[in-house]
């Protein structure tokens, strides 16, 4: 009995733990192999989905300071505002790597990112099976050299500022 109980849950799980963890970040372009943006007025600016299979995802964006947003061109149903609260909807159950959208912006220097949405601790997506699961966001750099364009760090360390680490020890 415990055999086939461990059996059906490894089953279960098994698919899931597989697939890679999925990643929404900013690019230059649809094909997300550069996350470094000119800054300026852009129509290129491209929200792109790395998914292990996925029906829709819920993030906002965070531009670079100072920059201005004009509008978020998807072929999907989307819902709420890009800066704040975005849904969307593909439609169906998309696997590998795909264009959410393009944002068009007027970008000053400086980092933006793909973050959750307010109240909420991380990113979402939809699975195929209608799970919704954590995503991991991504950096793009405006005007600026970046080195990496996803939250993985991997020495799992906080950024902080020299400061805040002397004020944990007082």
């Amino acid at each position: 009995m415990n055999r086939a109980l461990l059996l059906v849950m490894s089953l279960l799980l098994v698919p899931r733990l597989l697939m890679a963890e999925d990643y929404i970040g900013i690019f230059s372009d649809a094909s997300g192999t550069s996350c470094e943006l000119a800054p300026g007025y852009s129509t290129t600016a491209t929200v792109v989905h790395f998914s292990g299979g996925s029906t829709g995802s819920r993030f906002r964006v965070a531009l670079s300071p100072g920059s201005a947003l004009f509008g978020f061109n998807s072929p999907f149903v989307t819902t709420g505002l890009l800066t704040t609260d975005m849904s969307v909807g593909y439609g169906q159950c998309l696997v590998g790597t795909f264009a959410v959208g393009t944002i068009v912006a007027n970008w000053l220097p400086g980092v933006a990112a793909v973050v959750a949405i307010d109240g909420m601790p991380f990113i979402t997506f939809t699975d195929c099976q209608a799970n919704e699961f954590p995503a991991i966001g991504g950096y793009a750099y405006v005007g600026l050299h970046g080195d990496r364009c996803f939250f993985v760090d991997p020495l799992a360390t906080e950024h902080s500022t020299w400061g805040h680490v002397k004020a944990l020890y007082r």
